[in-house]
């Protein structure tokens, strides 16, 4: 994957800036954590080569939305989390307070764009991550600056199981309904305001096993959210197929948060006796959820 990130590289070199000030002497480095926020409050270091775009702003200001950055950079995540410039960017900052904040979709793809402090349109099954810190104080000339992750969008784990008299062998496919799309992060916050209608296009859920996974943005609605489902069951050469509804908790699906919703297959129908916030599901390249976490 060398040549991968190579090509990243190349096509990020100009996705960086600096203010030019002669007085921005102290190299400011960072490390990248995520963390666990529902269940164990665990943190571990992001994966390698996932791309981070970080900003730097003069501190003390809310300044986000209305100045540019002091400093902006992309960097790629080295073993321990430890980041590293792409196309050799160095940050390099004077002495002084800063507010810093970093963004990625915890994967090698390029992080969204922000235009005064406001991302643009995001999509679905992506996982946005999001880090701020506020009036931070650069007064040495080198420094390593800590970045804990946290989950801006949402994510859905289904685990099916057989009712009364059903064998269930193999999920076939599994699409789900997820929100419109088009919503936006604010860089301050890291929050992406919650859709409050679906989309018309079902999106391919990662499948492991009778484990389903998808991660989505944001979601506050009554509604409940389409499911279909084509199982293999009762050694039927035909997989039976499912248009399930699956009830929203109350409260919506909010942004950080891993739902497993509990699903029993009987013949003709699904139901979903549970449902609990767990901790976020990592997901491998492919999009299938990778349990245990």
């Amino acid at each position: 994957s060398g040549n991968n990130l190579e090509n990243a590289a190349d096509s990020l070199g100009s996705d960086s800036d600096s203010s030019g000030s002669s007085a921005a002497t102290n190299l400011v480095g960072f490390h990248a954590t995520l963390e666990s926020l529902n269940m164990t409050r665990s943190m571990s270091p992001i994966s390698t080569n996932t791309l981070v775009t970080i900003y730097a702003f003069h501190g003390e200001t809310d300044n986000a939305s209305s100045t540019a950055p002091m400093a902006r950079g992309t960097y790629v995540a080295q073993q321990a989390g430890m980041l590293t410039g792409v196309s050799d960017y160095k940050m390099y900052l004077s002495n002084g307070i800063f507010d810093f904040y970093a963004v990625s979709v915890n994967s090698s793809s390029r992080p969204p764009v922000f235009a005064n402090g406001t991302s643009v349109a995001l999509q679905n099954g992506v996982d946005y991550l999001w880090w701020g810190c506020a009036n931070y104080e650069i007064s040495s000339s080198q420094v390593t600056v800590p970045i804990v992750f946290n989950h801006s969008a949402t994510q859905v784990v289904i685990e099916l199981s057989a009712g009364e008299g059903v064998v269930l062998q193999s999920v076939a496919s599994a699409t789900i309904t997820p929100p419109q799309a088009g919503a936006t992060m604010d860089l301050t916050t890291g929050v992406i305001a919650p859709a409050t209608e679906y989309g018309t296009v079902p999106a391919s859920m990662g499948i492991n096993g009778l484990k389903l996974q998808y991660t989505m943005l944001p979601l506050q609605t009554d509604s409940p959210m389409t499911l279909n489902l084509s199982l293999n069951l009762n050694y039927d050469p035909t997989p039976h197929s499912y248009t399930v509804n699956i009830p929203i908790p109350e409260g919506g699906l909010q942004a950080g948060n891993s739902y497993l919703f509990q699903a029993i297959v009987d013949a003709n129908t699904v139901s979903f006796p549970s449902v609990d916030v767990n901790d976020w599901h990592t997901v491998d390249e492919s999009g299938n959820p990778i349990f245990p976490h």
